[in-house]
């Protein structure tokens, strides 16, 4: 249905420096304090002109804190139609943790990291001690699970403020000696932000900043490196970095920095997790750029921010990094826009992902890329969704099941929560390269509501978080059976 043709970049090496742990400074925090996250976040987009149409926002902020524009903005913009749907029959959910926003911290960030064991890790946001305005400054937590089928929630730590950093997002992941990584959004100068590890565990858990201010999405390479959106890059758009360890601490190398072209053509603000293909070949997305006025790539997309790209970085046998624009969404009038997740790869490098708005009906869709001749990509929309009450402005990864069924998470469903509860979502392959869409299961507030995304076991079994909804209202994590 659309195409983009490759679009190469200067790949960008020449930045390396060691980073001695703890010895870092900078200010900077994607969350600020507000009193009314809805009235500001709709007086960004009024400022950057965004056509976006918001009846229910969820905006996913640790505490009493508010995000801006460029980080966990989910907007709801739906059709409302009722539409009959079956949910998918034969699904066991099951809350494994409720939290409470005391010391076993509140609103978990993302979906559960798995150890081999199955025992599960994760960030919540909020919670786990009197730091930070006394609302806790987040925790890293383990759920166990234990010989009469419950779960245990073990904190590893409680992040205190100041030196220690504030606000873990996202999932942590692990090296392979076991020790933990993950980010920290800060608070506004008063605690730190960067990216922390955890190590120790034998002993107890020690905490220690390698990498700071900023940085989010981290992904696992060779060698116990560390890739993600880290860093601000040249232009202060957001850049691709790693983090190699070495004997003197770790190094940061800038592979790649957005806003390289006029009006931010080549996307900017990376959100999600990068992924992984068979070759060592990263690809991603950013949530702005791409397709807007001032790139002069106008389209479809009505916003002067852009609607966002996808993204590969090639890995070269010289060990330098080469960029590719593999699509830039608004690209036809019902292309997807705003891809808020990452993207997923399949066995035949074929890649897919979700926007959260655009498609048929502006409620977001879940698209693939597919590589053809001559080095350019075909991006086709797999679903659009309808209405609110079926789910929709999907934001987060997608995960392949060994049937090739796709599972993932988005708005929408059920109504009684403060912005609707969230639904998880299967797409089944069909012949003649069609799509079913059925759901797997629909949160109602007490079990959960607006989830953060899905991991899933080698069984096929899946697990994640809600930000909040569950017995005391600060989330919940969970599983679900097929």
């Amino acid at each position: 249905m659309g195409s983009e043709t490759l679009y190469e970049s200067q790949h960008q090496l020449s930045i390396t420096t060691a980073l001695p742990a703890l010895n870092l400074t900078g200010p900077d925090s994607v969350c600020m304090e507000s009193g009314n996250p809805r009235r500001e976040f709709d007086a960004i987009l009024a400022a950057e002109d965004t056509p976006l149409s918001l009846p229910a926002v969820a905006l996913r902020c640790p505490m009493n804190s508010k995000q801006n524009a460029s980080t966990r903005v989910l907007g709801f913009a739906f059709a409302l139609a009722f539409v009959a749907l079956p949910a998918w029959a034969g699904s066991e959910y099951k809350v494994l943790h409720s939290f409470t926003h005391g010391h076993d911290g509140g609103y978990p960030q993302g979906p559960p990291t798995l150890d081999r064991k199955g025992n599960l890790y994760g960030a919540a946001g909020g919670g786990g001690g009197v730091g930070c305005a006394g609302n806790g400054c987040g925790v890293i937590y383990e759920l166990t699970l234990l010989a009469d089928g419950k779960w245990q929630e073990q904190v590893l730590h409680e992040f205190a403020g100041g030196a220690d950093g504030a606000f873990p997002s996202g999932s942590p992941v692990f090296d392979t000696d076991g020790n933990l990584f993950g980010a920290l959004e800060g608070d506004a100068g008063a605690a730190r932000s960067g990216i922390f590890e955890l190590s120790g565990h034998s002993h107890g858990w020690q905490n220690t900043l390698i990498y700071s201010p900023g940085g989010c999405c981290l992904v696992p390479g060779p060698r116990d490196t560390l890739y993600g959106a880290i860093g601000q890059g040249k232009y202060q758009c957001g850049a691709i970095g790693e983090l190699s360890p070495g004997s003197s601490g770790w190094s940061y190398t800038l592979l790649y920095s957005f806003c390289s072209q006029k009006g931010g053509a080549d996307g900017w603000d990376p959100l999600a997790p990068l992924s992984w293909d068979a070759k060592g070949n990263l690809y991603g997305t950013t949530y702005f750029g791409g397709n807007s006025y001032s790139s002069g790539h106008l389209k479809y997309c009505l916003g002067s921010s852009g609607c966002g790209v996808a993204f590969q970085m090639t890995h070269n046998r010289d060990g330098s990094w080469t960029y590719h624009v593999l699509h830039r969404f608004a690209n036809f009038k019902t292309d997807g826009q705003y891809p808020y997740g990452g993207l997923t790869v399949d066995a035949k490098g074929n890649v897919y992902g979700t926007t959260t708005h655009g498609g048929k009906y502006d409620s977001g869709t879940v698209f693939e890329l597919t590589p053809i001749a001559g080095g350019r990509w075909k991006q086709t929309v797999l679903y659009d969704f309808p209405n609110i009450y079926l789910g929709g402005a999907p934001g987060s990864n997608l995960l392949f099941d060994k049937a090739g069924n796709l599972y993932g998470v988005a708005g929408g469903g059920d109504l009684s929560c403060p912005q609707t509860c969230g639904v998880i979502f299967k797409l089944t392959p069909q012949a003649g390269g069609k799509w079913n869409y059925s759901l797997a299961h629909k949160f109602n507030g007490a079990d959960g509501d607006g989830p953060n995304g899905l991991s899933m076991d080698g069984a096929g079994n899946l697990y994640g978080t809600t930000m909040s909804g569950g017995q005391y209202n600060y989330g919940v994590a969970f599983e679900l059976t097929p």
